[in-house]
């Protein structure tokens, strides 16, 4: 079996990690600290974060096996054989205590690192699984997938460069993670909501019509989007809001030519869809404030480098979809003429 199936790495590494780091560009921007001095601290933190994902995807598929064979869903883990399947969580946990300590003495940094391993362990492990327990469950794995990790980015950040945390953006950040995290486990609950009604699991989505739901989807949506602009505010970079332009022309143009449709969380048929604001946080505002960066010091093109290195499937995908779309309009125009 392979290793990245079981840690199920396809379901986060390109769309978790990225905005945790945009955050972390964003935080040292803001400071006085030239960012290719902090370009190692921001792959330990990378790591540190890279093996609690690790930790939760397995731990998650341990404790969901009942659940997913008994509706009929694969299970990666299942396929291991019982002896060694806390042998990864175990070696995840070990390595926590690593990156925890090296933290040290950032108390406040070390808190919200632990923060994340607790609630999803809360979320997944027996008496306490919080995913079985409606809206709590929702709550933990907002907190543990985006609310604490981004959080960790600010105050990580700021100690590191040796400046006083901004509490404007640290809440400001605080209430766009959790929004912009509830959105997403939202989206997998309801995406997931046949299967769990199946075998009686108490999520939140099993619970809810979803047809009852769109109005309390755009208050979180609303909620997410005033906390992004207080953040791009505090930024205040200009090529942040070129870069949402271009974000809103890509999303327009696949709406137009390829129907796709434009989601907050729940989809109103089986046409391919895009949860708005998703591409703008895993790539276009990352790459947009790398480029901010280079033009305050070029050396910082080598943070850019290694970052499209470690996450390229988007940025090529924008790219790719651009130029079908280039391609699409003069083509019309010329059949036209």
């Amino acid at each position: 079996m392979k290793i990245f199936n079981v840690i199920r790495s396809h379901e986060w590494w390109a769309y978790k990690l990225p905005p945790l780091l945009a955050i972390g560009y964003a935080t040292t921007i803001m400071t006085d600290t030239p960012l290719y001095k902090v370009a190692l601290w921001l792959i330990f933190l990378l790591c540190s974060l890279i093996i609690g994902a690790i930790y939760v995807s397995v731990i998650n598929d341990i404790t969901d096996m009942d659940e997913d064979i008994a509706s009929g869903k694969s299970n990666r883990i299942q396929h291991l054989p019982k002896q060694y399947r806390w042998i990864i969580p175990a070696i995840c946990i070990l390595l926590g205590i690593f990156f925890g300590y090296f933290l040290y003495p950032d108390v406040l940094s070390c808190f919200l690192y632990s923060l994340s391993w607790i609630v999803f362990s809360l979320y997944s492990i027996k008496p306490f699984r919080l995913k079985n327990r409606g809206i709590l469950g929702v709550i933990a794995d907002g907190c543990g997938s985006h609310l604490f990790p981004s959080l960790l980015m600010v105050s990580s950040m700021s100690y590191v460069s040796n400046q006083q945390i901004d509490y404007i953006w640290f809440a400001a950040v605080g209430i766009w993670a959790l929004a912009y995290g509830l959105r997403g486990i939202l989206w997998h609950q309801f995406s997931d909501r046949e299967n769990d009604i199946k075998v009686n699991l108490n999520t939140y989505a099993s619970g809810v019509e979803p047809t009852e739901f769109n109005n309390k989807a755009r208050f979180i949506f609303i909620v997410e989007i005033f906390a992004l602009t207080i953040m791009l505010l505090k930024i205040h970079l200009i090529i942040t809001i070129v870069a949402l332009i271009f974000y809103f022309i890509l999303i327009f143009l696949r709406y137009k030519i390829n129907k796709t449709q434009v989601i907050i969380v729940l989809k109103s048929d089986d046409r391919p869809y895009q949860i708005i604001m998703a591409d703008y946080y895993q790539m276009f505002l990352p790459i947009s404030l790398l480029f901010a960066a280079i033009l305050i010091n070029i050396i910082n093109v080598t943070v850019l480098i290694i970052h499209i290195s470690l996450f390229p499937y988007l940025l090529w995908l924008a790219i790719y979809d651009y130029a079908f779309f280039a391609r699409a309009i003069v083509f019309k125009k010329h059949r036209n003429f």
